[in-house]
């Protein structure tokens, strides 16, 4: 046997132990780029790397197909909570930020105590942007993305914007409707701009990425206001100069979905070229997610789908957090990992590729290892979701293979939905031409990662879930205050089967270890909607109203006595969004003056 001790001087081995300790200090002096996509309100069967060819997204599929596909990753149900989760690195009940999201006239956020994403990268010295929806809290300055961690933000403070006037309408229960733009740049009201809202974000990611110094860090976090609906019970907003591209698909509205998802994948495309373009591509992380699953029926419905998984967006139900994910970086093997992960996985993930250290007192799991290196998933359990209002209260948990849903569920959507959307008139478009062709297939063959169609099959097939409705229960499960529903979803993804009475011990176990990590709750409070915060008082802009640390109109705190009974006695009114014609009246145009007046005009517009 050699040894090679017998070859290498101890002043030799001092040489080899120096040029090791540069090399891995040069390593952590240039950590990687990282580029986040988030969509919002995509269903799992509306990419087609999971299996359906009905919406073609070759550019998001490209990059999968040479990435780690997440195939048990877990968002939460809804908007607010699952951005809460991502910037934390916490469950959001945690925070007192689960439930329904937010309303842009409600003083509520990100508790101004918690460090968010952004910091962390910004210590590490990444230059850090937001391009796209916050809604995480707006009604102080303190609360918005450049008081967070972010050098630079451009987009929406709330939530869902029409796509070409960015006017968010909001109406009260008592059928007070508010209406106002919102779109900034920093601290700069984009009134003047009325392009699509998809091209705005990634022409703005674009050109965040040419002007970028390469020998800096960069963290650009691209949160898409699709495919979500632009307004509630109008059409969907599809780009009016793009041909159809999609007319194949029978349901119109369904039609009208795809062409957003299209122009989704397109700016997929731009943003991994413009990367290419500049240089860093290989020295770049990419993620995509969705923030929650799709709106397939009820308010604000986008006529997305997650079948075959069940139930919608804001339920307990696999299809409402089981989303599309996936990991890319130039030296990872290309696979789908079944290891379970949660979107608070994200911080401590990207802090560690990053060369960070992680926080502790978070609930997230450095899965860095894990999946660079085709381990085991470092999570054993996860929180999936918690609701506690006065009509539904329940959550959801995740323990190795088994799901435990305990609470009161009746009122939300329990269903199988969009079936009849999937129908075609006649057969989509050759999947694999289309994948070849695609911007992000061109950009990574450049720089010598090629795509492989016999991985590309087996990678689709082993991500394409299939549903036994054969097995399914006659009657679903329907969980109450008294007994819950369990299911194994690594062999049921579908929740078709309930195991409740078949696996007592299991549900018993799981049962109290929720109601341990529900007992850490922090209470919401009641949702209060503030009349200052109408942007008539501000010509018909979103703006904060509350200023410099005024105490919080809605305090929250522990709310204990629930846990035993899931008896959520405090109430909140639900957001009914009306659809009506309303259009930006008396928008200030700072752009259009000068001087000191140019200087007033902007005051006026923040504040």
């Amino acid at each position: 046997m050699c040894n090679i001790n017998q070859y290498v001087s101890w002043k030799q081995w001092w040489i080899i132990l120096a040029m090791i300790s540069t090399t891995i200090s040069g390593y952590r002096q240039s950590p990687s780029h990282i580029v986040f996509i988030m969509v919002d309100d995509m269903g799992w069967n509306d990419v087609s790397f999971h299996g359906s060819d009905q919406i073609l997204t070759p550019n998001i599929d490209s990059l999968a197909y040479q990435s780690a596909i997440l195939q048990q990753y877990y968002s939460e149900a809804i908007c607010t909570p699952a951005r809460t989760a991502l910037l934390t690195g916490k469950y959001p009940m945690r925070l007192g930020m689960h439930g329904l999201p937010l309303f842009n006239s409600e003083d509520r956020g990100i508790p101004l105590t918690e460090r968010l994403l952004p910091s962390y990268l910004k210590e590490l010295g990444y230059a850090t942007h937001l391009v796209g929806k916050w809604h995480v809290g707006m009604s102080r300055p303190e609360y918005l993305p450049t008081s967070r961690g972010y050098d630079h933000h451009y987009g929406m403070r709330g939530g869902y914007v029409d796509y070409y006037t960015y006017n968010k309408v909001e109406t009260w229960p008592n059928g007070r409707l508010m209406y106002g733009l919102d779109l900034y740049d920093d601290a700069i009201p984009q009134e003047t701009e009325h392009r699509y809202i998809v091209d705005a974000l990634t022409d703005k990611a674009v050109k965040i990425i040419h002007y970028h110094n390469s020998s800096q860090p960069l963290f650009l976090h691209v949160t898409h206001n699709g495919p979500h609906a632009g307004n509630a019970g109008g059409a969907l907003q599809p780009p009016l100069y793009s041909p159809l591209k999609n007319d194949h698909i029978a349901n119109s509205n369904r039609r009208l979905y795809s062409e957003i998802v299209t122009q989704i994948d397109r700016s997929v495309g731009k943003i991994v070229e413009a990367l290419g373009d500049k240089g860093i591509l290989e020295d770049t992380i990419i993620v995509f997610v969705s923030d929650n699953g799709a709106a397939t029926v009820g308010e604000l419905r986008n006529w997305g789908v997650n079948l075959p998984l069940r139930g919608k967006k804001y339920t307990p139900w696999e299809g409402a957090v089981r989303v599309p994910a996936f990991i890319w970086q130039a030296s990872l093997r290309p696979k789908v990992w079944q290891g379970l992960m949660h979107i608070s996985d994200w911080l401590p993930t990207l802090i560690t590729a990053a060369g960070g250290r992680v926080p502790a007192g978070i609930d997230g799991v450095n899965q860095w290892e894990s999946i660079m290196y085709d381990g085991v998933s470092k999570r054993k359990e996860v929180l999936i979701t918690v609701e506690d209002s006065a009509t539904n209260a329940w959550a959801s948990y995740r323990a190795g293979d088994y799901k435990i849903i305990v609470g009161n569920v009746t009122g939300v959507s329990n269903g199988y939905y969009g079936a009849e959307l999937m129908v075609n008139k006649w057969s989509p478009p050759d999947y694999f031409p289309a994948l070849g062709n695609s911007d992000v297939t061109r950009v990574l063959g450049e720089i010598g990662r090629y795509l492989d169609f016999d991985v590309v099959r087996s990678m689709r097939k082993v991500a394409t879930i299939r549903a036994d409705e054969s097995a399914r229960d006659a009657t679903p499960c329907l969980p109450t205050p008294t007994r819950g529903c369990l299911y194994n979803v690594k062999q049921d993804p579908t929740e078709s089967r309930d195991l409740w009475s078949r696996a007592n011990k299991i549900a018993t176990l799981l049962t109290s270890r929720l109601r341990a990590l529900w007992s850490s709750q922090l209470r919401r409070g009641a949702i209060r909607l503030q009349e200052t915060a109408d942007p008539a008082n501000y010509r018909y802009v979103w703006t904060p109203w509350i200023c410099c640390n005024e105490t919080r109109d809605n305090p929250i705190g522990n709310d204990q006595k629930t846990i035993d009974n899931f008896d959520f006695s405090f109430n909140f009114n639900q957001e009914r969004v009306v659809n009506r014609n309303t259009t930006l009246a008396s928008v200030i145009n700072c752009d259009r003056t000068t001087g000191l007046r140019n200087f007033l005009c902007i005051l006026r517009s923040i504040f």
